[in-house]
């Protein structure tokens, strides 16, 4: 089978803004520092977006949107920690009982995990890279897996409180498109299909149901990934100086 090595993310924050210096990359130039996923697509949002966010924070005020945001935090951690231990054959027990408010997520996403045969890689670091433009992105995925079917699928882990409707779902769409581009480019490997699994659960309600799955298959992925590069070029465009990366290098002067 075809070896899949892990990179550690190494990770920066610029004005509250995420980087990754990408150091032993294959398809990247060592010191390259590329902004991640999310910020580019944070960065790049439509107005409507951004306008939506703040009347939902005004509408349910600071302290509970505050509250509703360090909850995803906490239970996506745990989630993907639950998952990561599972998949390396750890006991997960543990964390099943150190945070039972949290379990109905597992339980939520237990039936689309059936899908799934064996792990390639999980929470590795990747990045894409034009060298001709000189620009790129970087980011960490959750997990490469091979399906029942036999596919090489890339998967990701979401939680929410409720099922997300179509018109919240662009920018998950666009990260698969931008992961997939990435790992292809990086591993020189053609993955026809991905999904994104979200965990639902509303602890206020108690209310809990299967796990939504957006699934795209090559034809969308690669749309996705065309808007990712678009994206990508506005970034560097609006952000760096001269539309070029930085770099890091040791400086091992006396």
């Amino acid at each position: 089978m075809k070896a899949f090595p892990r990179y550690e993310p190494n990770r920066l924050q610029l004005n509250r803004r995420r980087y990754y210096v990408c150091d032993d990359f294959p398809n990247v130039p060592a010191g390259c520092v590329l902004p991640s996923v999310t910020t580019i697509a944070s960065a790049c949002s439509s107005p409507g977006k951004i306008a939506a966010l703040m009347n939902w924070r005004r509408k349910v005020g600071d302290e509970e949107a505050n509250r509703r945001t360090r909850n995803a935090v906490d239970r996506g951690n745990w989630l993907h920690g639950v998952l990561e231990d599972l998949w390396n054959g750890e006991d997960i027990q543990t964390h099943l009982d150190s945070h039972e408010n949290y379990v109905p997520y597992f339980e939520s996403i237990a039936g689309f995990l059936e899908l799934v045969d064996s792990p390639l890689l999980i929470e590795s670091a990747i990045a894409w890279y034009d060298p001709a433009q000189e620009m790129g992105y970087s980011g960490t995925f959750d997990m490469l897996a091979k399906m029942n079917s036999g596919a090489y699928a890339l998967l990701d882990w979401k939680t929410s409180y409720k099922e997300k409707p179509d018109s919240q779902l662009a920018d998950y769409r666009m990260q698969l498109g931008a992961y997939v581009q990435a790992i292809e480019q990086m591993y020189d490997i053609e993955i026809n299909e991905a999904h994104c699994a979200i965990a639902i659960y509303d602890p206020d309600t108690g209310k809990g149901q299967e796990a939504q799955v957006v699934s795209l298959e090559a034809g969308e992925l690669a749309m996705q990934a065309g808007i990712m590069v678009q994206k990508v070029q506005q970034f560097f465009f609006d952000h760096y100086p001269g539309g070029r990366p930085l770099t890091i290098s040791m400086d091992r002067g006396a």
